[in-house]
């Protein structure tokens, strides 16, 4: 059973400690910002997108949807450019 961090603001439930969000409600619960990591679990290339994903709270889906679509609207090198720059910067968890 995970430890509980407090209560919800919104629906005053208790929360888990590890959870960004409440289980209930789906309220973002108030906590330290997790540091921008490549996510090497849940990679397809290198792990950048769902690095991103996960530390915007984002589906790792949509966040490779859109580099993808921006990455063709903007001319596919600069995309390319910077998805290696990102992989290069950006530590591996």
């Amino acid at each position: 059973m995970a430890a509980i961090a407090g209560k919800c603001a919104r629906c005053m439930r208790d929360v888990p400690a590890d959870a960004r969000f409440c289980p209930v409600c789906g309220a973002r619960v108030a906590g330290a910002p997790r540091p921008l990591r490549r996510r090497r679990e849940n990679e397809k290339l290198a792990g950048v997108c769902a690095g991103l994903a996960d530390n915007f709270d984002l589906d790792v889906t949509l966040v490779r949807a859109i580099y993808v679509i921006a990455t063709f609207f903007t001319g596919i090198v600069p995309g390319l450019l910077l998805y290696l720059v990102l992989a290069l910067v950006i530590p591996a968890s």
